[in-house]
């Protein structure tokens, strides 16, 4: 079984999360996969709601990675970017992030991520969900 088939059984398995405007599982004790639901405009609140939950879902874990599927963002406030940017950097035991994209839009958001020069926290943009499973796993 390779790593993208490891994901997806272990994705089957594990409990759904659930924000207003994402839905998050823990897989295999060192991912945080995050889908955002359909038509999201995520404000600030929801960005500090979706930070919390990932910090519980990653208590007592000493290193994880997340993928974040933006497909289904319609909209995200400049100041839920910038809450998202600063907590993403201030945690250390985030070793990397994968950016999916499916659009235009949710490119320049992306984009907005990487555009942090001091970040800890290696990010990268995928068109393909298979390719950002890929990359998480060699940076575990």
């Amino acid at each position: 079984m390779n790593q993208t088939e490891k994901f997806y059984k272990l994705l089957k398995e594990a409990p759904e999360r659930q924000t207003r405007c994402s839905k998050a599982w823990l897989i295999g004790g060192n991912i945080i996969f995050v889908e955002c639901k359909a038509n999201v405009e995520i404000e600030l609140e929801d960005a500090k709601e979706d930070m919390q939950l990932s910090e519980e879902m990653s208590t007592g874990i000493t290193h994880f990675a997340t993928i974040i599927d933006t497909a289904n963002i319609k909209n995200i406030s400049k100041e839920a970017r910038d809450w998202y940017s600063q907590v993403q950097n201030d945690n250390p035991r985030n070793v990397s992030v994968a950016l999916v994209v499916n659009s235009f839009y949710t490119r320049i958001i992306a984009n907005f991520f990487l555009g942090f020069k001091n970040s800890r926290t290696e990010m990268k943009i995928f068109n393909e969900k298979d390719e950002a499973i890929k990359w998480l796993y060699e940076q575990l």
